[in-house]
């Protein structure tokens, strides 16, 4: 089972790493297929074979067709040689779909492979009406798709494709109590209760309504926003200042074991996105026990501890206090997982094949 996965960071990096991990534990030859410089290693049993080239030090305007022409030179023809008739080409995620599209087909048209993707999104996140026509392209290209909501699954089939519905498991270390406490301390939590964004600032992920619903919740509290700038920082950073809501800023790509461990420490996630098919960040924090707000968009709700309407903080901010007053519970996210690849790599259980 050849499992590709272009960027070897990131919520569909560990998601990757979890299927094939636990496809490995049922004695199943994997081989996950990634970026030069992964985040982390896989667990023992998975074979890592560092095939794409993402050129992160090149900070100038070739960095975009040096990645293309490396993806469509190198990697394509690499993975059609190395996935044989009989086995199972996994693509998870949608990479770009200029590139990623193409190569499901070329997957396709060779002979004896068992083609499936995972569809992190549902929707092309550029707004390009390219990009959406691609998208249904590849979902009919593909022998089935794999999504983590049943609103996905009803999207897939409007597309024309063959939906398979798997849990959203995440690759998740253990948590580490110092880290945890390292967190608490430098957001000077003390006591209060710390509601934390967590992931990438970009507008339609709506860390302004944070704020918003952070100056609206009565109780004395600490708000935190971990994760890079995709675009919206500056532009939160004077809301926070207009509205003086004082926030602990980490805008920075925090390596997997830190961002565990700062969703751990937090007392509630928010997640008020726009728009959604899933989203990494609920799956982890509910795995290590945070609750979770969420704008009903997508298949958040199917992750979410309670979600609220989209664009209202005033909703937001009295979720967050219901949630407050609540006992968290684990979830590990991860029953059904092996049973639904299986199901969509056309595998039956006692099926030990590649």
């Amino acid at each position: 089972m050849h499992i590709v996965e272009a960027g070897g960071r990131g919520g569909v990096y560990q998601h990757a790493v979890a299927v094939a991990e636990a496809l490995s534990e049922t004695g199943r030859e994997v081989v996950l297929h990634t970026a030069t410089d992964p985040e982390l290693e896989p667990p023992a049993g998975v074979r890592l074979c560092r095939c794409v080239r993402w050129h992160r030090d090149n900070r100038s305007r070739l960095r975009g067709p040096l990645i293309a022409l490396d993806w469509l030179g190198r990697t394509v023809p690499h993975l059609a040689r190395a996935v044989r008739r009989g086995e199972v080409f996994h693509f998870e995620g949608e990479f770009k779909l200029a590139l990623s599209t193409p190569t499901l087909a070329v997957q396709r048209a060779l002979p004896g492979r068992r083609v499936v993707q995972s569809l992190h999104n549902t929707f092309a996140r550029s707004d390009s009406g390219l990009d959406e026509r691609l998208l249904r392209l590849g979902v009919r290209v593909v022998d089935a798709s794999i999504v983590f909501s049943e609103r996905d699954a009803a999207r897939v089939e409007e597309l024309g494709g063959t939906p398979v519905l798997s849990p959203l498991a995440q690759y998740t270390p253990p948590v580490d109590a110092a880290a945890v406490a390292r967190w608490r301390e430098r957001w000077r939590a003390g006591d209060r209760p710390v509601l934390l964004f967590a992931g990438q600032v970009r507008r339609d992920k709506r860390l302004d309504l944070a704020i918003d619903a952070s100056a609206r919740v009565e109780a004395d509290h600490v708000l935190a926003v971990v994760g890079e700038d995709s675009g919206d920082l500056q532009r939160c950073r004077r809301l926070a200042d207009e509205q003086g809501v004082d926030v602990s800023w980490t805008p920075d790509y925090v390596p997997l074991d830190d961002f565990v461990a700062a969703l751990a420490a937090a007392d509630v996630v928010l997640c008020p996105y726009d728009r959604a098919s899933q989203s990494g960040v609920l799956a982890v924090a509910r795995k290590v026990g945070t609750p979770t707000v969420a704008s009903a968009v997508g298949g958040l709700a199917e992750l979410a501890t309670a979600t609220v309407p989209p664009g209202d903080p005033g909703a937001l901010a009295s979720a967050v206090e219901q949630v407050l007053s609540e006992q968290p519970q684990l979830d590990d996210m991860q029953a059904g997982l092996v049973e639904a690849h299986l199901r969509a790599y056309g595998r039956a259980e006692g099926d030990h094949a590649a």
